[in-house]
């Protein structure tokens, strides 16, 4: 047989059998029989996500995609970066010290466009000593954070912008802090949602909570190889499309919303209706995206959590705005 024979019968039989892992080229390619895994943290953060998937909008535009859940967003970026899965949702504080640790990928989306007071500062509360500074500088407090996210962050600022000198920073899972707190083992929790709302619960009106939307807004990406997204842009778009999707479902649909989100982080409809207002969930990629990065990279080098000689690379690199500017450009403000 002759060698345009022998093409044309390669082509049809990637045609017939969908999408392989390489074409003929070599270049790895999207395969449709294979699940597309994500990996999420077990949060109300990554709502976009979870409605996706339930309400089929990922099937909607031919993607086969599996959700593979983590305790923490960190978590789920670490099994991405080993190659356990294709792509992962977590804060932008990890994604800051992996890039600086000369990982090589790109954020494709924001999965909520911004938080306000997602991340927040709950204490218990004692007379008369009603602002951050008069908390934290009565006397010598334990404060509890979760260490290489964005809590740790806000924490950072938090501290300096209340000029508190003599805290105890003390690490613990974000599932422990609320107990944690209540038992008085510490005296205060800087934490996201929804363990700072079980703190508030937990003690009531022995509670007394600091925050600031303006100091900080954690927001949540969906990170994917670079390489494999170059040669998949149109698998990217589609992903895309199916946010965009269930964005506008969470819109028109809040109730069903935060059923099918109940159902994943197994929340209850009063903590969920709680703290639902703290996330706007919308695909985006903005300049606070960027203005975070380059705050969170001076941080870790001034803190020591990156070598010293690590180099700040350039975050705009990191970027992959082509399919979100294709299917919903007012979502791009960078």
């Amino acid at each position: 047989m002759d060698k345009k024979y022998w093409i044309f019968a390669i082509m049809t039989l990637v045609i017939i059998s969908g999408c392989t892992e390489s074409d003929i080229t070599g270049k790895t390619v999207y395969n449709a029989e294979k699940p597309l895994t994500i990996g999420i943290q077990n949060s109300p953060a990554n709502a976009l996500i979870m409605v996706a998937k339930d309400k089929g909008f990922f099937q909607q535009e031919g993607l086969n995609v599996e959700l593979v859940e983590f305790t923490g967003g960190k978590y789920a970026l670490q099994a991405f970066l080993s190659g356990s899965i294709d792509m992962a949702v977590s804060g932008e504080v990890p994604v800051t010290f992996s890039s600086m640790q000369g990982n090589e990928f790109y954020v494709i989306t924001q999965v909520v466009e911004r938080t306000t007071n997602e991340v927040r500062v709950v204490a218990i509360k004692e007379p008369d000593l009603d602002t951050p500074h008069e908390y934290f500088n009565a006397k010598r407090r334990k404060l509890a954070t979760s260490v290489g996210g964005g809590p740790e962050f806000y924490i950072y600022n938090f501290m300096k912008k209340y000029n508190i000198t003599d805290a105890e920073l003390v690490n613990l899972k974000p599932e422990d802090m609320p107990v944690a707190l209540e038992s008085g083992s510490v005296d205060a929790i800087a934490i996201f949602d929804p363990h700072a709302y079980f703190a508030e619960q937990k003690l009531g009106s022995k509670a007394v909570t600091f925050w600031d939307e303006t100091m900080y807004s954690e927001l949540y990406v969906l990170s994917a190889d670079r390489d494999w997204v170059n040669q998949n842009p149109e698998i990217i778009e589609r992903i895309i499309r199916s946010l965009v999707k269930a964005s506008e479902f969470m819109k028109e649909n809040p109730a069903e919303s935060k059923a099918i989100v109940a159902n994943y982080t197994k929340l209850d409809k009063k903590t969920l209706d709680g703290i639902w207002g703290n996330f706007e969930f919308k695909p985006a990629l903005n300049n606070l995206l960027l203005e975070y990065w380059n705050l969170e990279a001076e941080w870790a080098k001034e803190t020591g959590k990156v070598k010293n000689e690590a180099q700040i690379p350039d975050f705009k690199a990191y970027i992959y705005k082509d399919a979100l500017l294709k299917v919903k450009p007012e979502a791009v403000t960078i």
